[in-house]
């Protein structure tokens, strides 16, 4: 664990900053380690809420493809970060190494994390899962294009031929409603995790993570279409 010391003069000005014994000369900034997720899941929901005033198909993309992106990235953060978490308060290192290992897909190393954590599954886990799965492999997609060399041939009186296009899968981003569901899938699992630790409400618990105020486990299900829990409606 890195140990920063900071040496102060009289005055209270910064003399120097030590890590692990030797001066750190680079910019410092250390916050809490929850707001290293709140801070994906913000931008997020900011640039939702841009898109959603949005004209032009181009401004669209660039607003939908930051929230789809940020949204992804906040489950990714949100694991390495609240396993870790979780790792300590129960002192079982299997999870942390779990953590580091980089092989598999992040929904793989979410379903092994809980299982290392003996908490109860997650409502509908094996569907919550596949969706996210099928985000994730999206976001792969977006991250590392590649060209795939499509032609597109317009007949009539002058037969049209163009070479040399692509489909470009960034087009889906123009969609406001495909950006809001892939955030509300991402705010889902957080909202699962929540609820598999026993919580009677997760507006707290989303709030810690995600920076989100005031999200129910009731809104969430209602905004996605799917049917609400048996257990209540003040999640």
């Amino acid at each position: 664990m890195p140990h920063f010391v900071i040496d102060t003069n009289e005055e209270g000005t910064i003399r120097q900053i030590f890590k692990n014994g030797m001066p750190h000369n680079e910019a410092l900034r250390l916050e809490q380690h929850f707001s290293i997720v709140k801070t994906y899941f913000k931008s997020a929901e900011r640039n939702l809420k841009i898109l959603e005033n949005q004209q032009a198909d181009e401004d669209k993309r660039h607003y939908g493809l930051q929230s789809f992106l940020m949204a992804i990235t906040g489950i990714e953060a949100f694991t390495n970060t609240y396993f870790h978490q979780r790792s300590v308060a129960l002192g079982k290192p299997e999870m942390l190494k779990r953590i580091g290992q980089s092989h598999g897909s992040i929904t793989q190393k979410i379903v092994a994390l809980l299982e290392l954590s003996g908490d109860r599954p997650l409502h509908n886990q094996k569907e919550l899962i596949e969706r996210l799965y099928e985000l994730t492999q999206l976001r792969n997609e977006i991250v590392h294009p590649r060209w795939e060399p499509s032609q597109i041939s317009i007949p009539g009186g002058v037969w049209l031929n163009i070479e040399g296009l692509a489909v470009n899968r960034q087009a889906l981003f123009e969609d406001v409603v495909l950006c809001k569901e892939a955030l509300d899938w991402c705010l889902l699992l957080v909202a699962r995790v929540g609820q598999s630790l026993g919580l009677t409400s997760i507006s707290g618990f989303m709030f810690h993570w995600t920076g989100q105020y005031g999200i129910t486990l009731a809104r969430l299900l209602s905004d996605l279409g799917l049917p609400a829990d048996h257990m209540g409606q003040d999640l």
